[in-house]
């Protein structure tokens, strides 16, 4: 969606109901006539172009009233006038005169399109529509009004109404690779995604084969891309695939090929290929959480509920380790473990994880752990349907704040700060394996005899 709404934006200029955005309009309407000093007759007479454009009311206002006072009841002066006076947030004087102009000259495409701009500067869509509508019957092929009209009937999700307005425009102005891409995103926005590919290829089709020039490759390359994106929503994986591959040389965006050539991989089932794919990737950015939950499906090991069995804990568990290595200053290596882990290993890796924040004093550390509260074994350790007061991540943070508070710094061990039965019941729910479990227990009751000796 976000190429979507770029090519939107690049289709039509933007849209908002902002100052700005109604200068912009309003500039088309300027040009439309010419200025008080060339022509000073009433059918023809405005207040000169550029004051407005760059935003000189006053020289703007007093280029009207000099108008004015030739021609008192000139209704498109008296329109541009009410406009510019909006642009000073002088509203009520603005209507007022906006209303009068229109009332002198009912049969102005410029009145009617100035009094467009008014409604839509106030958020009034509908009634902006209605005025574009009536410019239209006057002059039904402005192109600026036209372009206008398409930006609000999207506002209003009038999908039937854009898609005429751009096919007029594309008729109108079959030369601007705009009106192109504004009649692919309508037949697209009308659900209509393999029609709308077939025009962006009649358009590719329109261009010379040394195309795109440099200034325009970034341009070109987001168009092929959205066209990609296109062939790919109705399920068109594989020939989407081949066209991604096909135009490689003319995407200028190489993170995004990537990102889209993988998507496509993934949902053809060629998990080896992005498995190597994401791998790059992450060399790239270690710190994007959707690249490492590509990556889990890529192996296999991905669940929305979160709910993994103790062998898939224990993959995962190999795979971050080999990714801590590399990516060994990066937070999102030692952060997701903590969302598959338990027990003991879950405390250990929580431990690990808060230290360095809390040293650094970095307050979204909080807000970052709170998803885990939502899962079981997180916060509290269960043996036999039976709920121990062991509240993992509750008594680590209160340990390493007591530790800070009475000796300036973190517990040495953590395993020395909590109790034998705490260490017990939650062993015993990570434990798969008698050996591990005699092994550990035995090193547990080592370190409480060599503190107590002092070594």
């Amino acid at each position: 969606m976000a190429r979507v709404r770029w090519l939107t934006t690049m289709m039509c200029g933007g849209f908002h109901g902002s100052r700005r955005r109604l200068t912009d309009g309003a500039s088309s309407v300027v040009s439309a006539l010419p200025t008080v000093l060339e022509n000073p007759s009433p059918p023809k007479s405005s207040f000169n172009e550029k004051s407005y454009e760059t935003k000189q009311y006053k020289k703007g206002l007093k280029a009207a009233d000099t108008i004015l006072k030739k021609f008192p009841d000139h209704g498109e002066t008296l329109s541009m006038k009410g406009l510019t006076l909006n642009c000073m947030d002088r509203k009520s004087e603005a209507y007022e005169l906006v209303r009068q102009g229109l009332k002198n000259d009912l049969k102005s495409h410029v009145c009617w399109h100035v009094y467009g701009l008014l409604y839509r500067s106030g958020r009034e869509y509908r009634e902006a529509i209605k005025c574009y509508r009536n410019a239209l019957r006057i002059n039904p092929d402005n192109i600026e009004i036209l372009q206008d009209l398409s930006l609000l009937q999207v506002q209003m999700r009038d999908l039937a109404g854009f898609f005429e307005t751009r096919q007029q425009l594309l008729s109108l102005k079959s030369n601007h690779r705009m009106n192109w891409i504004g009649f692919v995103v309508a037949h697209h926005l009308n659900s209509n995604a393999l029609k709308a590919v077939e025009i962006l290829k009649a358009y590719e089709g329109t261009l010379e084969d040394d195309f795109p020039p440099d200034n325009e490759r970034c341009e070109h390359g987001e168009m092929l891309l959205y066209k990609i994106s296109l062939l790919e929503e109705p399920g068109s994986i594989e020939r989407a695939l081949d066209e991604l591959h096909k135009k490689e040389p003319k995407i200028v965006d190489k993170l995004a090929f990537k990102e889209q050539e993988v998507s496509l991989l993934v949902k053809l089932g060629c998990f080896e290929e992005g498995a190597t794919l994401f791998k790059a990737l992450l060399s790239m950015n270690p710190d994007n959480y959707g690249y490492y939950e590509g990556l889990h499906k890529c192996v296999e090991l991905y669940y929305e509920n979160g709910q993994y069995s103790p062998d898939q804990i224990e993959q995962l568990e190999l795979l971050y380790n080999s990714l801590r290595q590399q990516y060994t200053w990066y937070s999102a290596v030692k952060r997701i473990p903590l969302d598959f882990l338990q027990g003991v290993r879950f405390r250990e890796a929580a431990e690990n994880y808060i230290r360095p924040f809390l040293t650094k004093g970095v307050p979204s550390l909080f807000t970052d752990l709170s998803p885990l509260y939502d899962h079981p074994g997180k916060v509290q350790v269960m043996l036999c349907h039976t709920v121990f007061q062991a509240d993992i991540l509750k008594e680590l943070i209160i340990e390493l704040e007591h530790a800070v508070r009475n000796s300036g710094q973190f517990p040495r061990r953590y395993i020395e700060m909590i109790s034998l039965e705490q260490f017990l019941t939650t062993f015993v729910v990570e434990a798969f394996r008698m050996e591990e479990c005699i092994s550990l227990i035995f090193i547990y009751i080592s370190c409480f005899v060599f503190s107590d000796k002092g070594i």
